[in-house]
């Protein structure tokens, strides 16, 4: 079983700390520690703002959608806009280095992939993209003993 919570919002930054506090309530009743509240936290307003960023343009009137997931064993977060998507596999092949600070962009998904259990991309048939992040709760996640 399975709680859903979900959120719509138009693209506009100031919508982000509303995803924040519901965030960070959902993952401190699950149970999560304080490090991994933080990781998922900072991981879900990345892709919030990628989805309004990049996504639906900062465009006001498309709205950014999010369904926060509890299950049992893992939270789950996706996030969908309105964008033209880009080709995941192919970007990871080439992710800018986050060291270099010379390079103002693209640490968003290295931050997302290496502070959540899972981060995948989805082109949706109708246009847009789907993120979907999960983090699994200590000792939950599969193939740990």
């Amino acid at each position: 079983m399975a709680d859903s919570v979900i959120l719509e919002f138009p693209s506009e930054y100031r919508f982000l700390n509303m995803v924040d506090l519901l965030c960070v309530e959902l993952v401190g009743e699950m149970g999560f520690p304080p490090e991994a509240q933080n990781e998922i936290s900072i991981s879900v307003i990345e892709a919030c703002t990628n989805s309004l960023e990049h996504g639906n343009k900062c465009c006001p009137e498309r709205n950014v959608r999010v369904v926060m997931t509890m299950f049992p064993d893992r939270f789950q977060v996706e996030a969908f806009d309105h964008g033209e998507g880009f080709d995941f596999d192919e970007y990871m092949k080439h992710i800018p280095d986050p060291a270099d600070i010379a390079h103002l962009r693209g640490r968003g998904i290295y931050i997302m992939k290496h502070m959540m259990d899972e981060l995948s991309y989805e082109q949706l048939p109708d246009r847009g993209i789907k993120i979907a992040l999960v983090k699994y709760l200590p000792g939950k996640r599969p193939g740990n003993a």
